[in-house]
């Protein structure tokens, strides 16, 4: 199998962050390292997906993380409201997101971050709200 972990990329790095322990590469481009993280936010562990380079997590997107979990009561309101909205279009009940959902994945872009719901019963849909200045902009939902 080496072979093709060469020929395919598939090598990731593993390295200690002084603040986030463990983590492990899931993509690297030339000098470009997205980074995995497991953490804790709204009550459940997620996954949260960050830029680097083969040193670790860049100090910007380190910051925008510790921001974000320094909000996580104001960030899970905003979820809710922007959650709430999209069933209420559709004519549907919505009770929480602890009824609903489960919190799958945080994704740190340039501009604000995404996070990820999944429903907890069928049809399993995952709901994408996108936050800027920690205030959700937009919500995509996708099969």
């Amino acid at each position: 199998m080496g072979i093709f972990n060469t020929l395919f990329g598939k090598k990731k790095l593993k390295i200690t962050d002084p603040d986030y322990g463990d983590i492990e590469s899931i993509h690297i481009k030339g000098t470009h390292v997205d980074w995995l993280v497991k953490q804790s936010f709204i009550g459940t562990h997620i996954d949260v997906f960050l830029r680097g380079d083969k040193n670790g997590i860049s100090d910007i997107q380190k910051r925008t993380l510790q921001t974000i979990l320094t909000q996580e009561a104001q960030i899970s309101f905003e979820s809710e409201k922007a959650l709430k909205e999209q069933f209420e279009n559709a004519n549907m009940e919505f009770i929480n997101i602890d009824t609903h959902f489960d919190v799958r994945s945080l994704f740190i872009q340039e501009q604000g971050f995404e996070l990820t719901f999944q429903e907890k019963k069928s049809p399993y849909y995952f709901f994408n709200v996108f936050f800027e200045n920690n205030k959700a902009v937009g919500v995509s939902v996708d099969g």
